[in-house]
């Protein structure tokens, strides 16, 4: 779906999905095919509670944001 978008000037893709619906292992083929950094709550709930946590953010193939990096 999220080529769907239009993702011209845009920072990042958010992939919004529910529980039910688990996005982590789109957010690293999104972000290869689209160019852009992809966030999920999935995302977003880890590198927070790693970050509380004093944990290195870095889970391989989650994505931008768990790269490490931030």
């Amino acid at each position: 779906m999220w080529k769907q978008l239009n993702v011209r000037g845009a920072d990042a893709i958010v992939a919004s999905a529910c529980v039910q619906m688990p996005s982590l292992a789109s957010v690293p083929l999104i972000e290869q095919a689209s160019g852009l950094p992809v966030v999920s709550s999935a995302v977003c709930t880890t590198w927070a509670l790693l970050k509380n946590l004093g944990l290195e953010r870095r889970v391989p193939n989650a994505g931008t944001l768990l790269s490490g990096r931030y």
